[in-house]
């Protein structure tokens, strides 16, 4: 098979023609001549060396959706490790803490970027129960002897900038994703679903709430600030792994996770808690892996921009990688949800299939994506990514989940390359 003057389809190497006979090429090939604007490279990546068995244009950037946030979830693990933690602190004043339990002046809860930090209700409702618990910390508090507050809760949130919207975005994506914030409680929601207007004020309030309960007497107000050198740590509270972060995340395929993660990348990564650092970090990570291609551009975490830009060969290049080093990889391939389940609980639900591919989503106006990884009836194991920008977002999710099908029935397992 030749590669087509206008480089519309390559398929398996150049010069070969075992591919013609491919059914998963023949899908993605039917639908991509009448919607161009795609890319696509499925690869066989149990060999020593890859297989390409069908792509498309693999090195065309496209908009990713919500499959960016592969992209998002490889930064977060390659920067702090599957089994990293957040800790949230309450600290006093320096030398504050007096007889009889006494902090004399306020108490700083100190955000360190957990986009899961929770009440125990919204854990269970809005979390699948994977919350850092603000009660936690506040029995902490308690256990640790401290009876009483008398300076209020000053609230820091400086690891990242104030910057409550990812680059880019339109105004409506207010209501796709909170403001984003240093300290967020409840993913920044008010108690009526809608977006809080400060997200130090509520943590701070809810972090008030949670100490009253636990037996903590607080006076004072609550305010933004930054804590003060030399303060001695009163409780703290550690997060679920981040393992567990990203399966929450990339099951339901949550925006707010997907944006915090991306500013913790550069906050740990870079000493910059911003947007752009962890879009930079993350292009970085993935240019010393011989991964990004030229046209990607990395604009936010979650794939609401439509600004951001990332090709087919870049996402399986990730995939392919997350296979071959399972001290990471096992995280991020284990995140992504089975057919059936999460965003595929619609699709990809048949008995030859549900089982045997784990897929990330994506969906934006103008956009459907699917990349992941699946394995054939014979035991033939597949790194996948389809970007199609088109109008036809069922007729793209049809061929999607046609091609993923014909991969997990072992249809491709005769190309050779």
């Amino acid at each position: 098979m030749v590669t087509l003057s206008a480089g519309v389809l390559v398929l398996a190497a150049a010069g070969t023609s075992a591919a013609q006979s491919n059914p998963v090429d023949r899908t993605i090939d039917a639908f991509a001549t009448r919607n161009p604007t795609t890319s696509a490279l499925v690869q066989r990546i149990d060999t020593n060396a890859p297989i390409t068995v069908a792509s498309w244009r693999p090195e065309t950037a496209l908009a990713p959706a919500s499959t960016m946030k592969i992209i998002t979830s490889a930064a977060a693990l390659l920067t702090v490790g599957p089994d990293f933690r957040f800790t949230t602190r309450l600290e006093s004043g320096r030398d504050a803490r007096g007889p009889g339990g006494v902090v004399s002046g306020p108490a700083y809860l100190i955000g360190a970027g957990d986009p899961m930090l929770a009440t125990r209700s919204y854990s269970r409702q809005s979390l699948d129960g994977l919350g850092t618990s603000l009660d936690d910390l506040a029995r902490d508090v308690r256990e640790q002897g401290v009876k009483r507050i008398t300076g209020g809760v000053v609230v820091d949130e400086t690891l990242f900038d104030r910057k409550r919207m990812g680059p880019r975005w339109k105004s409506s994506y207010r209501y796709e994703c909170p403001p984003l914030s240093g300290i967020a409680t409840n993913q920044n929601r008010a108690n009526g679903g809608s977006n809080v207007s400060s997200p130090t004020i509520a943590a701070g309030r809810r972090m008030v709430a949670a100490l009253r309960r636990a037996g903590v007497r607080v006076s004072g107000g609550v305010r933004t600030g930054q804590d003060v050198p030399g303060g001695d740590v009163i409780g703290q509270v550690r997060s679920e792994r981040i393992e567990r972060v990203l399966d929450f995340m990339n099951a339901r395929s949550d925006n707010f996770t997907a944006e915090i993660l991306t500013k913790d990348v550069g906050a740990y990564a870079a000493g910059r808690g911003t947007t752009a650092a962890g879009t930079r970090e993350a292009e970085d990570l993935l240019r010393r892996r011989g991964i990004l291609t030229a046209s990607d551009d990395f604009v936010d975490g979650s794939g609401l921009s439509h600004s951001n830009r990332v090709s087919a060969s870049t996402l399986v290049g990730v995939l392919r990688d997350a296979e071959a080093d399972p001290s990471w990889g096992d995280a991020l391939v284990g995140s992504l949800p089975r057919g059936g389940e999460g965003t595929l609980i619609r699709r990809l639900k048949g008995p030859a299939v549900r089982k045997r591919v784990r897929a990330k989503t994506g969906y934006i106006n103008g956009v459907a994506s699917l990349a992941g990884t699946v394995t054939s009836r014979s035991g033939a194991r597949y790194a996948f990514a389809f970007l199609m920008n088109t109008s036809d977002i069922s007729g793209a999710q049809k061929a999607m989940d046609r091609a993923v099908t014909l991969l997990a029935t072992g249809r491709a397992d005769g190309v050779t390359g």
